[in-house]
C-alpha cells in the first residue's frame, strides 16, 4: 500500500441502550483505528475530514476520513510513522505530522512535504504543540539513553519506571517557515504535553510527566525564551491533576482535579496563566480525558468508570470491569448550565492490549464545526473510531 491509496469504510449505526443517543461507527472494526490525539486539529474546518491512524497490511499509517462518504485517503508510508501528532493547519490547506524523528508539513491535496525539523541523533522528539496561526511548534525531546529499558509489553508499567529515571527531556521551539529552532528549557525531568497558548505563541503549557504520586507536579509554564518557569499549583501525593488544555481564546486553561483520599472530590477548574489564580468550574465525572469545543460553550469528557487512575488498572481489575456496565460513559457538559449528562456508553477496555497504550483511549473531542463527537472505543475487539451528532 503506498501513500495516495483509496480505501472506503462502510458506516454503521446505533441506538445506545442507555442514553437513546445515536452513535455511528466510522471504522472496520476488523481494522485498528484511532483518530489523532484529543486536542490536536483533527478535522477540517467544515467537518467533513478527519484525520485518522490505521493498521492495514503494512503497519500504522496515517489517512484522512471523509465523514461524508466514507472515503479514506492514505497519506504516509514507510516506518516510523508518528501515530497520535498529525494536525491540519487553521486553513486546512496543510497537514503537519511526525515520521522518524523528523517533523514535515505535508501539502493536504498533492500530498507533497517537506521536512522543517529533525531531532537529533540520539533524542526522539514527540508530544508537538502548535501556534494558533501554525507559524511555530513546541515538542518535547527525550535523551534515549537516559531512559529506561521497555520490557517488551504494551502495558502500563513504563509509566512510573520513565518518571523515576528522571531522563534528560527538554522543550524545542520551533519556527515552522524558516525551521529556526532553540531549547526553551532542559532537565533530569520527564515533560510532556506541551501546548502553546492560543493567541499568545510566546506562552507554553506543559507538564511534569508521570503517577501523580510520583511527580513534584503536573502543571507548568514557561515562555519560549525560558524566561517565567513557574509551578502553576503545588500538588501533594494524594491529589491528581490531569489532561489540562488551553480554552479556545487562550484566557484560561482547563484541568480535572481529583483527590484519592477523603471525600474523594472531582471537579473542573479553570486557571489564570498570569495570575495562576484557580476557579471551581464545576463537579464532574471521573474524566480520564476532557476538551472543550471551538466556542467553550460544551466540554466532553471519557468517564473511566474506577476511581483507579488508568495506569494503576491491572489486567485483572480491567476484565472484571468489563463483565459490567460500569460508569464508561461519554459525558456532554455544559459550561455555562454547570451541568453534565451522559452521552452514550463508550464500553471501552481501556486494555494496553493492541500495540500501544492509548489505543483503547476514547479521547473524546470535538470536530472543528462543533457539530460531531468523535472517540475512540474497543467494544467491538479492535480500536475502532465513532461519531455522535450534535443538535446544535
Amino acid at each position: 500500500m503506498s501513500k495516495g491509496q483509496i480505501f472506503h469504510s462502510t458506516f454503521s449505526e446505533y441506538t445506545d441502550p442507555y442514553t437513546g443517543t445515536v452513535v455511528k461507527r466510522l471504522t472496520d472494526p476488523s481494522i485498528l483505528s484511532h483518530h489523532m490525539y484529543f486536542y490536536n486539529r483533527m478535522t477540517t474546518s467544515d467537518g467533513q475530514y478527519l484525520l485518522i491512524c490505521q493498521k492495514r497490511d503494512e503497519g500504522r499509517q496515517l489517512y484522512t476520513l471523509n465523514l461524508h462518504n466514507g472515503e479514506i485517503r492514505q497519506i504516509t508510508e514507510g516506518d516510523g510513522v508518528g501515530q497520535d501528532s498529525a494536525m491540519f493547519s487553521h486553513d486546512d490547506k496543510t497537514i503537519f505530522y511526525q515520521q522518524n524523528n523528523r517533523f514535515y508539513a505535508m501539502d493536504a491535496q498533492t500530498l507533497e512535504t517537506h521536512c522543517f525539523y529533525e531531532t537529533p541523533e540520539g533524542w526522539s522528539g514527540s508530544a508537538p504543540g502548535m501556534s494558533s496561526d501554525n507559524r511555530f511548534m513546541s515538542i518535547v525531546e527525550t535523551k534515549q539513553d537516559t531512559l529506561p529499558p521497555r520490557d517488551g509489553s504494551a502495558g502500563w508499567n513504563f509509566f512510573a519506571l520513565t518518571c523515576e529515571a528522571k531522563p534528560l527531556c527538554r522543550i524545542v521551539y520551533i519556527d515552522v517557515e524558516t525551521g529556526k529552532s532553540h531549547v526553551v528549557l532542559e532537565d533530569h525531568c520527564w515533560f510532556g504535553h506541551t501546548q502553546i497558548r492560543p493567541n499568545d505563541p510566546d506562552t507554553i503549557l506543559f507538564c511534569h510527566e508521570g503517577p501523580y504520586d510520583l511527580i513534584d507536579a503536573r502543571l507548568w509554564l514557561i515562555q519560549s525564551d525560558g524566561s517565567r518557569y513557574r509551578c502553576c499549583r503545588k500538588q501533594p501525593s494524594d491529589l491528581i491533576l490531569t489532561h489540562e488544555f488551553w480554552l479556545p481564546d487562550g484566557s484560561k486553561f482547563a484541568y480535572v482535579y481529583r483527590e484519592t483520599t477523603g471525600d474523594k472530590i472531582e471537579n473542573i477548574r479553570l486557571m489564570d496563566p498570569e495570575t495562576l489564580k484557580e476557579e471551581i468550574l464545576m463537579p464532574c465525572s471521573p474524566f480520564a480525558h476532557f476538551i472543550c469545543d471551538k466556542k467553550n460553550e460544551y466540554m466532553v469528557g471519557d468517564s473511566q468508570g474506577s476511581d483507579v487512575p488508568i495506569h494503576l488498572l491491572t489486567e485483572e481489575m480491567l476484565k472484571e470491569k468489563a463483565n459490567t456496565i460500569s460508569n464508561d460513559f461519554i459525558y456532554l457538559i455544559d459550561v455555562k448550565k454547570h451541568t453534565e449528562k451522559k452521552l452514550c456508553y463508550h464500553g471501552t477496555s481501556w486494555l494496553a492490549k493492541h500495540g500501544n497504550p492509548q489505543d483503547s483511549h476514547p479521547h473524546p473531542c470535538f470536530s472543528e464545526d462543533n457539530k460531531s463527537i468523535i472517540f475512540v472505543s474497543d467494544r467491538e475487539g479492535l480500536p475502532c473510531i465513532y461519531q455522535v451528532m450534535l443538535n446544535n
